[in-house]
């Protein structure tokens, strides 16, 4: 058994324990490529690996004032973010053989009651997922896995989110009735809670018959002393961030060229374009100021306007291929949201869609070019108001902070989000979103410029534009932007 888990919760750093059939574990899931099962088990590993689950709900910070609704949370972040090198710090990478038998003894022990009594609480309440009751089962050892690490218990509380910190507490007193720490801790009593270990490294328990096999299971991978792949796994965890860095980077280049490319082909195209459609709009104009047929003239009307459509188009256009220079001031976002909202709500009522404004009218202000954004966040709110075709809602929101890391370090982040009750986006058209001159739309209803002119205006205030959808549930698009003015070079994820 090793030491892996890095957490800075003292000057020395505390490294929790993972077993070697863990760790093999991790290295398979790493492995799989299986679309229906993008966890590849982990959510039963965290199951029966409690330093695993507290490492990851400390580690993420996204759970800080909420706890997951379910364990397959946690599972997922694990394996979409937890496993990469900057969460293997170069102390862990080394990694710790414990040899000291009377700590594996007391650490399977605590892992067997975690066990127990997280499925046990999960029954009594009848939870009928991995929900809050288990996992506040599965992390009644918290304070005891770092103390017994090395961490003092002075600061340990520092590193845990302050509802687990809470759970705790309730544990030691009188939780209240209802909640994750009441089930736990009536779990505990009936099954008898594990405080120490015999010579064997059995525990003190009166666990439900049905569980019996599982617990034994349980408390032997914790005492097996072979060492399966421990040594691998950090070695293993930096080869394929490395990996996928290389991947991400040739990516970017390969789309940065390609953008490049098209943004040439279309300046080109747009002055070569403009000049026959201002011929084709004056003549039209002039034809139609001295017709005096009626039909002539509603035929002229109609060359002229499509004369104008075109030149709209051209425009776009222009505004990808190269976005004039931003003018910077203090813009309020909720203020904007509402202009816009209102520019659009006669569009929404003539289809049934309710479009609103979320989140409280406080003023959220970043230094932008309102204007520009204006035009970005229209976009996006035509492109939700075209997916729902009839009927269906759209809510703007405007927030200070993101869920997200910071893109640059030291600033302050705002974010507007666009969601609808929509369709949804098929995986095979959200590859091309933000691609220029691409439309899931019928032809002959535009360029399909309107997600990339947003993409353009977003990518120049330093910010970034997040898509959240699956088919059938609707989507969110997330713009987010820097409070003040940001110099590094923005993503789109």
């Amino acid at each position: 058994m090793r030491r892996l888990l890095g957490l800075n919760c003292c000057r020395s750093g505390c490294h929790l324990p993972l077993t070697e059939t863990a760790s093999a574990e991790l290295i398979e899931a790493l492995l799989q490529d299986n679309p229906s099962c993008p966890t590849g088990g982990v959510a039963s590993l965290l199951m029966v690996e409690p330093p695993l689950t507290l490492w990851c709900v400390c580690r993420a910070g996204r759970w800080h004032d909420e706890p997951p609704d379910r364990l397959d949370d946690v599972a997922v972040w694990l394996v979409s973010h937890g496993l990469t090198a900057s969460y293997w710090d170069a102390s862990s990478a080394g990694s710790v053989l414990v040899t000291d038998r009377e700590l594996r003894q007391q650490w399977a022990a605590w892992a067997a009651d975690s066990f127990t009594s997280a499925r046990y609480a999960a029954r009594l309440a009848g939870e009928p997922e991995a929900g809050p009751v288990l996992l506040c089962g599965l992390l009644q050892h918290a304070m005891a896995w770092l103390t017994s690490c090395g961490a003092p218990p002075e600061t340990v509380s520092d590193v845990f989110p302050g509802w687990l910190t809470d759970w705790l507490q309730q544990l030691q007193g009188t939780p209240t009735p209802g909640t994750a720490p009441s089930w736990v801790a009536q779990a505990r009593q009936q099954c008898g809670s594990v405080q120490s270990a015999d010579a064997d490294g059995h525990g003190v328990e009166s666990a439900p018959q049905d569980l019996g096999p599982d617990i034994e299971t349980v408390r032997q991978r914790w005492l097996d002393p072979a060492d399966v792949a421990g040594r691998w796994l950090p070695r293993m965890i930096h080869r394929l961030d490395r990996l996928r860095g290389l991947e991400s980077e040739f990516s970017t280049v390969l789309e940065r060229e390609k953008l490049a490319a098209l943004k040439e082909l279309a300046y080109g195209a747009s002055h070569e374009i403009n000049n026959p459609l201002a011929n084709i709009s004056t003549r039209a104009q002039t034809l139609m100021r001295d017709e005096p047929d009626p039909e002539r003239r509603r035929k002229l009307a109609v060359i002229n306007a499509q004369a104008f459509r075109a030149h709209e188009m051209i425009s776009d256009m222009m505004l990808f291929a190269r976005p004039p220079m931003l003018q910077r001031s203090p813009c309020d976002l909720t203020a904007m949201a509402d202009q816009v909202i209102a520019e659009l709500l006669p569009d929404a009522q003539a289809q049934g869609t309710s479009l609103v404004r979320g989140t409280s009218d406080l003023p959220v202000i970043v230094s932008a070019d309102a204007d520009h954004l204006s035009v970005a966040l229209k976009a996006l709110c035509t492109n939700s108001l075209e997916a729902l075709g009839r009927d269906g809602s759209i809510e703007v929101s405007v927030r200070h902070g993101s869920p997200d890391a910071p893109l640059c370090a030291g600033e302050d982040w705002a974010e507007i989000l666009v969601s609808d009750t929509g369709p949804g986006i098929p995986p095979q058209v959200r590859r091309h979103l933000f691609d220029p001159y691409f439309s899931g739309r019928e032809a002959g209803r535009g360029l399909g410029l309107g997600l990339s002119k947003c993409w353009a205006i977003v990518d120049q205030h330093g910010g970034r534009i997040r898509v959240e959808s699956q088919p059938g549930s609707g989507t969110t698009f997330s713009i987010i932007l820097p409070v003040k003015a940001c110099t590094n070079t923005p993503t789109v994820s």
